[in-house]
C-alpha cells in the first residue's frame, strides 16, 4: 500500500518549490489585502492573458478562447457594455415593432426586379438581426448563470 511516507524525495521538493512560487505570487499580487477591496469595485481588462498560476503549473489551454483577438478601434470609447442591451439594434423599436415592420415590408408591392431584390435584402437583414438578438439573449443568459456561480 502506497502511503505518503513511501513517496520519493523529489515529490516533497517539488511541493515546496510550488508552494514557494504561489507564496511569491500572493505577495506580488497582494492577495492578503484583497479583503480590503470593496465588492463594488470593477476592473475591466479586455486583453486576455494567461494567469501566473497557469504559467507556473504548466496548464496549457486546449482550445483557443474566442476572446484572443483585439477589440474594434472605438471599443475603448464605449461607456456601456455591449451586453447591456438585449437587442442588437434597439433603434428599430421593440421586438413587436420589428415583427410588424418585417410584415409591412413583406406586404409592400414592388414594381421592378431591382426593388424586389432590395426588398429581399432588407428582409434578409432583418432575419439576421433576429438571429443576432437570439444569440445575444443566449450570451446574456450565460453571463447571468456565470455571475450566479
Amino acid at each position: 500500500m502506497a502511503t505518503i511516507d513511501n513517496l520519493d524525495l523529489n515529490i516533497y521538493q517539488m511541493y515546496a518549490m510550488r508552494t514557494k512560487m504561489i507564496e511569491q505570487i500572493n505577495q506580488q499580487l497582494r492577495l492578503d489585502q484583497a479583503a480590503s477591496i470593496p465588492p463594488q469595485t470593477q476592473v475591466f481588462d479586455i486583453y486576455p492573458k494567461l494567469t501566473e498560476l497557469d504559467l507556473l503549473l504548466g496548464i496549457i489551454p486546449l482550445g483557443t478562447p474566442w476572446a484572443y483577438f483585439y477589440p474594434p478601434k472605438k471599443f475603448m470609447d464605449l461607456r456601456r457594455s455591449p451586453f447591456a442591451f438585449y437587442r442588437i439594434a434597439p433603434t428599430l423599436g421593440t421586438l413587436d415593432d420589428q415583427e410588424s415592420l418585417e410584415e409591412e415590408i413583406r406586404e409592400t408591392e414592388v414594381d421592378s426586379p431591382e426593388d424586389s431584390r432590395k426588398k429581399e435584402k432588407i428582409l434578409a437583414c432583418l432575419k439576421e438581426i433576429k438571429k443576432l438578438n437570439s444569440w445575444l439573449g443566449f450570451i446574456i443568459g450565460r453571463v447571468g448563470q456565470f455571475l450566479q456561480g
